[in-house]
C-alpha cells in the first residue's frame, strides 16, 4: 500500500500534498463532513461527530487488515481538501476498494474528484491492480453520475446500513494481474 500512496501523491496536481491520516488530524476530517449537508442527509442517521470521524479512520471490511487501509488526506495549502479511504485485495485479492472520496464542498465541482481519480487509476493500475470497486447510495444521484462518468458500470446492488447502494466496478488493467509485484 505504501507504494500505490507513493505512486497517487507523485500524480497530484500542484499545489496538493497527500498523507495518511491520524487520530491527530480527526477535527480537521470532521470539518470536512460537516460541510457536506447534502452526502450527510443519505448516509448518515447522525450529524458528524468525532466518534464517526474515528469510525471511518479505524474502519475494516470482514478479513482486512490495518497494513491493507490506507485512510489519506488531500492538503492544498495545509487545509484538508479530501478524504480517500482504500482498501487493498477487497472483495478480491486483485481489487482496489475505495471505500469513501469526500471532499470539501469549496472543492467540489472544480475538477478535484476527476484528477485524484484519474491518480488513483494510474496509481492502482502502477501498483498491480486489476480492478477498482467501490459502493454508491442509490440517494447519492450526484455521486452515482461522477462514477458512470468515470466508466464504472454496475455489478449489483446492496445494502448498506439499511440503504440501497450500487456496487460499481471498474476495469484498471486488460487482464487480471498481482498486486503489490510492481516495483513502484
Amino acid at each position: 500500500m505504501e507504494a500505490l500512496r507513493r505512486e497517487l501523491s507523485a500524480r497530484l496536481g500542484e499545489g496538493l500534498s497527500l498523507r495518511p491520516l491520524g487520530e491527530e488530524d480527526l477535527p480537521q476530517v470532521l470539518e470536512l463532513y460537516q460541510g457536506n449537508t447534502f452526502y450527510n442527509t443519505v448516509a448518515l442517521d447522525r450529524q458528524p461527530d468525532l466518534a464517526l470521524c474515528r469510525e471511518d479512520l479505524e474502519a475494516l471490511p470482514p478479513g482486512k487488515t490495518r497494513e491493507e487501509k490506507l485512510f489519506l488526506g488531500v492538503f492544498r495549502q495545509g487545509r484538508l481538501a479530501a478524504v480517500l479511504d482504500l482498501i487493498e485485495g477487497y472483495p478480491q485479492e486483485d481489487t482496489l476498494y475505495l471505500g469513501l472520496l469526500e471532499l470539501q464542498l469549496g472543492e467540489q465541482g472544480k475538477g478535484l474528484g476527476t484528477g485524484l481519480m484519474d491518480g488513483l487509476e494510474a496509481a492502482g493500475r502502477a501498483a498491480g491492480f486489476s480492478f477498482l470497486r467501490l459502493g454508491c447510495l442509490e440517494a447519492n444521484l450526484p455521486g452515482l453520475g461522477f462514477w458512470r462518468s468515470r466508466g464504472f458500470g454496475e455489478e449489483g446492488r446492496g445494502l448498506w446500513e439499511g440503504r440501497p447502494v450500487h456496487k460499481l466496478k471498474k476495469q484498471l488493467s486488460p487482464e487480471p494481474c498481482n498486486p503489490g509485484a510492481s516495483s513502484v
